[in-house]
């Protein structure tokens, strides 16, 4: 008899939750990181936005809370920085902008506009997706309800609705606004980790998608972001979850087609009764498990998931705490984003698609103290190549130098998609492990026919970003998965 009821590969938060949820209901588990800490890409975030208050409730882990509310800051190279806030009501306060009133007030109606159609898929984050064409009642009614939801919007909503949701933001902005700062907002809202630019069909579904699964797209922190992964962890312990680091994965053993048990790197093999992998797909599919017991169709689909990663993480510790130009010190806690326009970041977009990025760089960055943590668009995942790092890091810093006045830099360290492939063993170095558009999303993640947390192999599951709802640092894809597996199990 195995001593463990499943094995789980890969100690970041999604495999923290799906633990969670299965030893609290029993299950004897054990997780397996490749890493010396836990956490995964957690680690390269900057943030901690839209994690799940559901979970936290449902598995009683007092998370602590932030006391003060966050500002997003749309930084402008003459110092005209726009300034907002989203307030409980998810109701948009300018604070500070250039765009006149007329401007302000249907940049608002967009959000409200945006914040109703994403409700239609916030109520779907929570479930098993249903499988098309299964003939299944179950199935059948999901789709029904999804329909039914989209139906409540109303005649003109519903239309609207329909009429966009495959579109591009860019021609969505370009119609309803005329101010530069804030259509370049937006649109950097919609092409957040997927190979968009805003004149990308799709890039408004993107949209409604982060939306949907962040109740919002401007709302502040709630939550501590450095406590997340150590209350996880010791959630898990006190669970009696065992966990073992530096414990890389090197093969999923079947028999019979069933999931049986795991090789580690050093040859050590142990059994379980369910094997969930909290890795990519591509990667549980191709290096963990292999192909040879999946069939060629299925893998094809695996093969064909768009996980070209385009984002740069760049950390910099500085002498002093950072001063931003024309930024009241009481305004110092947000979010900057410099996107000053629809055609500079689809410029930027456009040398990307060419493995190259444009010397107009877009980026965003929080800060604690003296560090900055910044997001770097769009650097291209190029396969056995690497950028030329010092030039991207200096480039990085002399986009940061017309906002910030004491820039006196101590250290900067940059992670390219390729070296987050190689650290954090994701395919591509994408951070969503595969790209969030309309071909995977919802039941098509992450592909058709495998897109509820199951897989062709009996007791294997995943459990990842690559499921869904798709990345972001909520949760919800290890909830799903252990909801799905102890289903299974009845």
């Amino acid at each position: 008899m195995s001593k463990y009821d499943a094995i789980i590969i890969g100690g970041g938060h999604n495999g923290l939750v799906c633990a969670s949820y299965l030893s609290k209901k029993g299950y004897k588990i054990l997780i397996l990181e490749k890493n010396e800490n836990l956490g995964g890409l957690v680690h390269c975030a900057s943030s901690l936005k839209g994690f799940s208050s559901k979970i936290l409730n449902d598995l009683k882990i007092n998370l602590p809370t932030l006391n003060y509310k966050s500002y997003v800051v749309a930084l402008h190279s003459d110092q005209q920085h726009t300034i907002l806030q989203e307030n409980d009501k998810n109701n948009i306060n300018f604070i500070q902008s250039s765009a006149n009133e007329e401007n302000q007030k249907k940049f608002s109606s967009l959000i409200n506009k945006y914040k109703l159609f994403a409700s239609t898929l916030s109520n779907f984050m929570y479930e098993v997706p249903p499988r098309l064409k299964s003939g299944n009642s179950e199935d059948t009614w999901k789709l029904i309800k999804m329909g039914w939801k989209i139906r409540k919007l109303g005649k003109t909503n519903m239309r609207e609705f329909l009429r966009i949701v495959g579109l591009n933001i860019a021609d969505e902005l370009e119609d309803n606004l005329s101010d530069d700062t804030l259509m370049g907002l937006l649109a950097h809202e919609s092409i957040l980790g997927s190979n968009l630019g805003p004149r990308s069909p799709g890039s408004i579904l993107s949209l409604l998608y982060r939306q949907a699964m962040q109740n919002g797209l401007f709302t502040s922190e709630q939550y501590d972001f450095h406590q997340l992964i150590p209350s996880l962890e010791k959630n898990c312990i006190n669970q009696g979850v065992d966990i073992k680091i530096n414990a890389s994965v090197k093969k999923i053993i079947t028999t019979n087609n069933q999931a049986t048990g795991v090789i580690l790197k050093n040859e050590e093999k142990i059994d379980a009764g369910i094997i969930i992998s909290n890795a990519d797909p591509k990667t549980t599919y191709f290096d963990l498990l292999g192909t040879e017991p999946l069939d060629t169709d299925f893998i094809r689909r695996a093969k064909n998931i768009r996980t070209k990663g385009n984002i740069a993480k760049l950390s910099i510790t500085l002498k002093d705490k950072p001063i931003i130009k024309n930024i009241e010190k009481e305004k110092m806690n947000a979010k900057f984003i410099y996107a000053p326009g629809i055609n500079y970041i689809e410029r930027s977009f456009n040398a990307s698609k060419y493995d190259k990025y444009n010397e107009n760089l877009c980026f965003e960055f929080h800060h604690c103290a003296n560090v900055i943590a910044a997001n770097i668009y769009y650097v291209p995942y190029v396969k056995n190549t690497t950028h030329a790092k010092e030039s991207l890091i200096q480039q990085s810093i002399n986009s940061l130098k017309p906002f910030i006045s004491n820039l006196e830099i101590e250290n900067a360290e940059l992670l390219t998609p390729n070296e987050i492939e190689e650290k954090y063993h994701v395919t591509g170095g994408h951070w969503h492990h595969g790209d969030l558009e309309i071909d995977q999303m919802l039941m098509m993640r992450p592909f058709y026919g495998s897109s509820q947390y199951a897989t062709p192999i009996k007791n294997l599951y995943l459990c990842s970003a690559g499921t869904h709802p798709g990345g972001g640092i909520t949760g919800i894809n290890g909830r799903n998965a252990a909801k799905k597996i102890m289903e299974d199990k009845k």
